[in-house]
C-alpha cells in the first residue's frame, strides 16, 4: 500500500500539484536572485529578510512586543523597498518579457554582410587607435532610451565612414553609434550606465575590475532593452560584446563576427 500523507497518495494529483507548486516557486526565487544579486537592491532586501527572520525568532522566544511591532512595520518596509527600487523592478519585468519573446522567436535585425562590415569597422578603429561603441537595435525601439543623438540618414556600415564619425575632435566622436536594420541611424547617443556593482559575463570567469564609461554604457543599454552593444577599447584595442546585461570581454577577431551572428540569430523564427 502506498504511503498516504494528509490522506492523499504520493502519486495523486494533490501531491503532484504541490510538487509543481514548489518547482515554480523555486524557479521564481532563482530568477529574482539571479537578477538582483549584483544590484544595489540586494543588500537592502537581504537586511529586510534578516529583520523578519530575527523578529519571528524573537517572537517565538516570548518577545511579543517586538514581534507585534515588526508585524505592523513589515508592510511599510515592503512598500518602501518597492518605491526605492522601482527602477530595478521595472528592469526585471522587462527582462522577463524579453526572455519570453526570445522563446517565442524574433526576426533577424541585421544581415550577415552588415555584421561583416561592422567587424571590419572595429578592425579599422583598432588600427587607428580609436575607441567605439556600437548599439544594434533589435525588436525594441531605443528612441526613448538613449539621449539626444544626432540623426543620420540610414548610412551604410562602411569602415571609413565609421572611422570619420569617431575621429576626434569631431562633434560625433563621443557617445554611441546606433544601428537599426543594418544601417547607421544615429551617432553621439548618450546611453544609460549600468547600475550593477559587479559585472559578470558568460564566456569567461570575471572581467577586469575597472570598466570605463564606454563599457558600462554598453552593459546599461542591454539591461533596459534587447539591444546588442559592441565596444572597441581605445586603450587596449580589445573587442567586447554586451547583451542581456552581460559583458563578454577580450573577444578575438576570429570570434567577433561569429558571436554577433549567433546572438542576432537567437530565437529566429524559421
Amino acid at each position: 500500500m502506498l504511503i498516504q500523507p494528509l490522506g492523499h497518495s504520493v502519486l495523486s494529483g494533490f501531491w503532484l500539484a504541490q510538487l509543481l507548486n514548489i518547482v515554480i516557486i523555486a524557479l521564481a526565487i532563482r530568477m529574482l536572485l539571479k537578477y538582483l544579486w549584483r544590484t544595489p537592491a540586494m543588500p537592502v532586501i537581504g537586511m529586510f529578510l534578516l529583520v523578519i527572520l530575527i523578529g519571528n525568532a524573537l517572537g517565538q522566544l516570548g518577545f511579543y512586543t517586538f514581534g507585534y511591532l515588526l508585524s505592523k512595520l513589515t508592510p511599510i518596509l515592503f512598500v518602501s523597498v518597492v518605491v526605492i527600487f522601482h527602477e530595478e523592478i521595472k528592469d526585471l519585468l522587462g527582462t522577463m518579457g524579453r526572455n519570453i519573446r526570445r522563446i517565442i522567436g524574433h526576426r533577424d535585425m541585421i544581415e550577415k554582410s552588415d555584421i561583416e562590415s561592422l567587424v571590419e569597422s572595429c578592425v579599422l578603429l583598432r588600427k587607428l587607435h580609436l575607441g567605439g561603441l556600437f548599439v544594434m537595435e533589435r525588436e525594441e525601439s531605443l528612441v526613448n532610451v538613449y539621449g539626444d543623438p544626432v540623426t543620420l540618414d540610414r548610412l551604410d556600415i562602411d569602415p571609413h565612414v565609421v572611422a570619420s564619425i569617431l575621429q576626434p575632435p569631431g562633434l560625433l566622436h563621443d557617445g554611441a553609434i546606433i544601428i537599426s536594420n543594418g544601417r547607421i541611424v544615429g551617432a553621439r547617443a548618450i546611453l544609460p550606465l549600468s547600475r550593477k556593482t559587479f559585472f559578470g559575463r558568460s564566456r569567461a570567469n570575471r572581467p577586469s575590475a575597472a570598466l570605463g564609461t564606454r563599457h558600462r554604457a554598453a552593459i546599461g543599454i542591454t539591461e533596459v532593452s534587447d539591444a546588442i552593444a559592441v565596444v572597441v577599447s581605445e586603450e587596449t584595442g580589445n573587442f567586447s560584446i554586451a547583451h542581456d546585461g552581460i559583458l563578454e570581454e577580450n573577444i578575438g577577431l576570429d570570434d567577433l563576427g561569429d558571436r554577433l551572428v549567433e546572438l542576432t540569430s537567437e530565437g529566429e523564427v524559421s
